[in-house]
């Protein structure tokens, strides 16, 4: 019995190297891809296993014999069923010829029933030891249908070959008289498994060398996991840079995605001017800045109330050419009364101090010619409520015509800064002003405030000189917080 593999690119090649090799008779025991390559490329390949008998090899070789040399590769391109027919036929003359040799030399009928062969007919004894698909019976291209040529026949070869492989009967008989056909399957199938071992081993090695290699993590970009297009990403991580709330841009820039049409949302200045626009037309300033006799800045210790005060003072005093007034209402820090006189003392204004509630009937009758009364309150965090009801009942009383301004730092954090101003939303607050706005690069803060509360935004503080660092707010300038439009014009100017 012989037992060989053939390799080729293809279904097709490899049968007809089992035809050209062991004969159209040969039994196709299994046929699968391998992912090793093939020949330099490195392309997959089809290997097919194929058995034949030798009896059946033999009659291959003795007809192939009687060919021609030019007629051999025409022979060879002949259907497998025509070659079988071609073998047969040569066989059976030959042993035709044979016995006529034989019954002339001896001169008997007798003799000649010797001379014929016994026993099964040819190749019987490999349909014993195995049922298997052969060759021949695999339909040759030439004998298909046209349509089920091309890739449909060699799938239903491929196919007809591994149903050939799993129909290999195991023989009764005890192991050490089982034919040789048996022990040659067995020695494939442990050489399979070899290989199949090598390639695991093989492809754990490159896993174990991937997990060396660094790893490059990928990232999406900014937006993207709230939904937002990769267009937005520029303006989502400039608003988000400031220190605005992603929800809060995620919000904007969602609506901007209904309002721009495809060709807008492609273009970036299209996109920065509806930010622009889509702000001036959400935040919310004081319409009348000067508006109340008694104007009250309250607000947590450190976040510039008195600094808030004296350069309001200046503005309306240097500026706007208002006559005011200064009460202080903070006895419990030193310090902080005189500090405040000494500065009424420079404006040439008058200044006072009130330490209890019946003193504000007093301080209105004496400053009732004033314009604007400026008070300034003790710092208090309102962690109790007799912090809270204490600067209530200190407060001037709501119909002496107040605006209560709360001063918040915009260098606070946002939790921070939110949590201190609702306890003082207790109490009442009428606008905000924000404070050390040079101190910090994210002025996203007083956005994020006003989404909070809705306080409309008074003034802003932004350095030490008075009264050149402040500035009553407009949303233009909030804008240019926002987007740093001065300083870019700034830098522009610079040689």
């Amino acid at each position: 019995m012989q037992v060989k593999k053939f390799e080729a690119k293809s279904m097709k090649e490899a049968l007809e190297l089992v035809k050209i090799h062991l004969g159209p008779e040969a039994i196709i025991l299994s046929a699968k891809d391998t992912h090793r390559g093939f020949g330099l490329i490195g392309e997959k390949s089809v290997e097919v296993t194929a058995a034949v008998s030798d009896e059946t090899l033999r009659k291959k070789k003795m007809a192939e014999s009687k060919i021609r040399e030019d007629l051999r590769e025409r022979y060879q391109q002949i259907p497998a069923t025509r070659q079988k027919e071609f073998i047969n036929r040569v066989y059976h003359n030959r042993y035709e010829e044979k016995r006529e040799l034989i019954m002339a030399g001896a001169g008997g009928q007798s003799q000649s029933r010797r001379a014929a062969p016994q026993g099964p007919p040819l190749g019987a004894e490999v349909r014993a030891e195995l049922k298997g698909q052969r060759y021949v019976d695999i339909i040759d291209e030439q004998e298909v249908d046209p349509r089920l040529r091309g890739r449909e026949r060699v799938r239903r070869a491929a196919e007809m070959a591994r149903m050939a492989s799993q129909e290999v009967i195991q023989d009764p008989r005890p192991r050490g008289q089982q034919p040789a056909l048996q022990s040659a399957a067995n020695a494939m199938r442990s050489t399979e498994v070899q290989a199949l071992e090598a390639q695991l081993r093989e492809l754990k090695t490159i896993v174990e060398r991937f997990q060396n290699v660094p790893q490059i993590p990928m990232t999406m970009h900014p937006g993207a996991e709230q939904g937002l297009p990769y267009e937005f990403s520029a303006i989502y991580q400039r608003l988000t840079g400031q220190g605005i709330q992603p929800a809060t841009v995620t919000s904007w820039l969602k609506k901007a995605q209904k309002e721009l049409d495809a060709d807008q949302i492609k273009k970036p200045a299209m996109i920065d001017a509806w930010a622009v626009r889509h702000l001036l037309n959400t935040i919310e300033v004081s319409p009348n800045p000067m508006q109340g006799r008694y104007h009250v800045f309250m607000g947590s210790p450190g976040q510039g109330k008195t600094s808030s005060l004296v350069k309001f003072a200046s503005q309306m005093v240097l500026k706007e050419r208002h006559t005011i007034a200064i009460i202080s209402l903070d006895t419990m820090k030193v310090g902080a009364a005189d500090q405040l006189r000494i500065f009424a003392q420079i404006l040439n204004v008058p200044f006072a101090i009130v330490r209890t509630p019946d003193e504000w009937k007093v301080a209105e009758h004496k400053l009732k010619k004033v314009q604007h009364i400026l008070v300034d309150c003790p710092g208090f965090s309102l962690h109790t409520m007799e912090e809270a009801e204490w600067l209530k009942r200190m407060l001037p009383p709501p119909e002496y015509n107040r605006t209560l301004h709360y001063v918040q730092s915009a260098t606070a954090r946002d939790e921070e800064a939110i949590d201190l101003a609702s306890r003082y939303q207790m109490i009442g607050i009428h606008d905000v002003i924000f404070t050390r706005l040079d101190e910090t690069t994210r002025q996203g803060s007083m956005i994020n405030f006003q989404q909070a509360f809705g306080t409309p935004i008074h003034s802003f503080g932004s350095g030490s000189k008075i009264p050149e660092d402040y500035e009553i707010a407009t949303k233009e300038r909030v804008v240019d917080f926002i987007f740093k439009l001065s300083r870019m014009s700034h830098r522009e100017d610079q040689p």
